[in-house]
């Protein structure tokens, strides 16, 4: 799928995760993720990740401990802790657990989203799709963020090697074998990088000026701003007059930066087209998060704004917003011939 698609398929799951606390439509959104992530999985190959569930094993009971022993609010009571401890002593109620535990079932959801979207979009797409005025800082953005895989990959080969060698973890100096190699093939790596950056061309010196146009966009905008800024700040009486100049300036700074790319030199190889399948997962996902979170007579708001205070009570289930949910699962459709394809292959 495209990476637009991706991108508002991920900000749709994510807007509607953060604004809802309801336990059965973050299970539903979970198993969403999950049941998207296995499908990415297997068209690139692989086994379906699993790991944010075991993130979401560890972090809702702590984030439901935490919220029990800080907020002392419900009437629910399980136990009172003594003392005059600050922010601990008081009553620990029921209520209190069960929102620290919403709320680390919201941040694995979230998590498992955007893992979803690190797995489905290569580093080189990210790369690729940087705007061209910051194209030198899109591809050291890629390669850090490609660090940490290929590091912890090298880390397991190393453990691997080592261990059918004989070699046994026990104590802290028994990890000086591991992560010598590990450091050594690191810089290695680097040095090989850097090379084939600099035979490719990347940070050459060209003798490009920035022409009259884009630098007056960019002084015209920024003055826009700061006199906007300055009228709001001064003036009150007149905050939509101030709103008005400092959206102008800030398009105006996007002009000019969009002239400023334009400047610079591009091409693409086997550039990745915008498919039909792309365009009604891109659509669906809008009207997904449009009509979640845009009061409506469709969707019950009051489903989704659940909250257990001051006393637990059974969530709300609208059926016609969980249908309208598993229209998250169309990227499946757009994923299934590449899965075909990999298993032909």
């Amino acid at each position: 799928m495209h990476l637009r698609s991706w991108l508002i398929w991920v900000a749709s799951i994510a807007a509607v995760t953060l604004t809802t606390r309801n336990p059965l439509y973050l299970a539903l959104t979970l198993m969403i993720v999950q049941i998207v992530s296995t499908q990415v999985a297997k068209a690139n190959g692989g086994a379906a990740p699993t790991w944010w569930l075991r993130f979401g094993v560890f972090v809702v009971p702590i984030s439901a401990l935490f919220n029990a022993i800080s907020v002392h609010f419900g009437d629910t009571i399980l136990f009172t802790i003594p003392g005059a401890i600050p922010l601990i002593s008081g009553i620990v109620t029921l209520e209190a657990l069960a929102y620290g535990a919403l709320n680390g079932a919201l941040i694995t959801v979230v998590i498992a989203v955007f893992a979803v979207f690190n797995l489905a979009i290569p580093a080189y797409q990210l790369v690729r799709s940087t705007p061209r005025t910051f194209q030198s800082m899109g591809i050291t953005v890629g390669i850090a963020l490609s660090f940490i895989p290929q590091t912890a990959r090298r880390l397991k080969e190393v453990r691997e090697a080592q261990s059918v060698r004989g070699h046994r973890v026990r104590g802290l100096r028994d990890w000086l074998p591991l992560w010598l190699p590990l450091l050594i093939g690191g810089l290695e790596q680097s040095t090989q990088l850097s090379e084939a950056m600099v035979a490719r061309g990347f940070g050459a010196i060209q003798d490009r000026t920035t022409s009259l146009r884009t630098r007056a966009l960019f002084a015209a905008g920024l003055c826009l701003v700061l006199i906007g800024w300055l009228i709001g700040f001064v003036v009150r009486d007149i905050g939509a007059a101030s709103t008005v100049l400092m959206l102008l300036g800030a398009l105006l700074v996007f002009a000019g930066l969009w002239f400023s790319g334009r400047a610079v030199p591009h091409s693409v190889y086997n550039p990745q087209h915008f498919t039909v399948i792309d365009g009604l997962c891109a659509v669906s996902s809008i009207v997904i998060a449009v009509l979640l979170l845009v009061p409506n007579p469709i969707i019950s708001q009051q489903s989704l704004l659940y909250y257990p205070y001051p006393h637990l009570t059974a969530p709300l289930f609208d059926p016609i917003a969980g249908l309208l949910m598993l229209l998250w699962l169309l990227p499946l459709i757009a994923l299934q011939p590449a899965a075909h394809s990999q298993k032909d292959l």
